[in-house]
């Protein structure tokens, strides 16, 4: 009987733990929705800034995106310690092209020259392109070889 309360009491310390650590790694990663105080942040802490176009609500590659990568957490880690994070995410059914957000998309796809949406692009503290992720923005392993910055 004390062999496996033991082994039950270690579990379940294990879960604890692991439950903390997941909480404390989703509460770190803040993806910011306004442009200005994303380019104030990044200066302040002198960090690169991923932008991301999405449709997460509604559109199935966006979606994938959302759920394997931004929802990673070997993407969570990395990000809140190395990148300032902004989002442009289209509603679905936004059909009023005069909506901040859809004005706001189109502001981005059109300066940083995003042809596929998904879209990533690693912009310095200035808000200057260093590059648009190629690839599927899907899978975790395409997207962290190329957000990684020596």
């Amino acid at each position: 009987m004390i062999i496996l309360n033991t082994k039950k009491h270690w579990l379940q310390t294990l879960f604890f733990c692991l439950c903390c650590t997941q909480l404390l790694i989703s509460q770190e990663l803040k993806i910011q929705t306004d442009w200005s105080k994303t380019k104030v942040i990044a200066k302040k802490e002198n960090k690169p800034i991923l932008i991301i176009l999405t449709g997460s609500e509604w559109f199935a590659p966006c979606k994938k995106m959302d759920e394997r990568v931004i929802e990673n957490t070997v993407f969570k880690e990395y990000a809140s310690k190395h990148l300032v994070l902004f989002m442009v995410d289209l509603p679905k059914g936004v059909l009023d092209l005069d909506s901040k957000v859809s004005k706001d998309f189109n502001h981005f796809e059109k300066k940083y020259k995003t042809n596929a949406m998904p879209a990533l692009v690693l912009v310095d503290k200035n808000g200057i392109k260093i590059k648009n992720l190629k690839g599927r923005m899907f899978h975790l392993k395409n997207v962290m070889k190329q957000i990684i910055i020596n």
